[in-house]
């Protein structure tokens, strides 16, 4: 594919600035050099070989809508270079001999129904051991440091200082409380 060079003209403007959106950013494109006179008028243009900037203002909405046109297009000897990423390799199929004789892999299915079941039948008892330490590690109590505060303001002023918690989501005792033990400590207000 050749390079192009375009020239962009907005009719019936002696200068005009559009505003084009290039991928998140705006780009601010400068036509200019129109005239209006009794012998007629030339439109504002703007003369580009950049492919970005080309393809950005023929997405515009003024160029859909009109707003600003092609006034001349010249086709250019260099050739525009386009970059891939280089094509990797198909993977070699391993060869496959023919044969009339069963294989290991033809009765390879029926094996694996079987491991399936014991694989079921493991993952059953192993969630059945993980339910009942999960149940023993409730019943027992957490190892809790405990602080003492004599009011509300105080507990927040630890938590807040010692874990960088948020004073505002702190807004009754309960909630001290909770925070405390999401953080290894047992608050207790005397």
């Amino acid at each position: 594919m050749n390079k192009k060079k375009i020239t962009y003209g907005v009719s019936g403007m002696m200068e005009y600035q559009a505003v084009v959106k290039v991928g998140k950013k705006n780009v601010s494109i400068n036509f200019s050099d129109g005239s209006i006179s009794a012998m007629g008028t030339n439109p504002a243009t703007f003369t580009t070989s950049n492919i970005i900037i080309q393809n950005a203002i023929e997405a515009s909405n003024d160029f859909k809508r009109g707003r600003i046109s092609i006034v001349r297009s010249i086709d250019l000897a260099e050739e525009l270079p386009i970059f891939r990423n280089a094509p990797a390799p198909a993977p070699m199929p391993a060869k496959q001999t023919m044969s009339d004789e069963p294989t290991k892999q033809d009765d390879a299915p029926a094996e694996q129904v079987e491991t399936a079941e014991e694989v079921a039948e493991q993952v059953a008892e192993q969630t059945e051991a993980e339910t009942a330490e999960a149940a023993e590690a409730a019943e027992e109590p957490a190892n809790l440091t405990q602080v003492e505060f004599s009011c509300n303001d105080d507990a927040k002023d630890y938590l807040e200082q010692t874990f960088g918690l948020i004073r505002s989501k702190l807004r009754n005792r309960e909630d001290i409380v909770n925070a405390g033990k999401q953080n290894g400590v047992e608050i207790l207000f005397v």
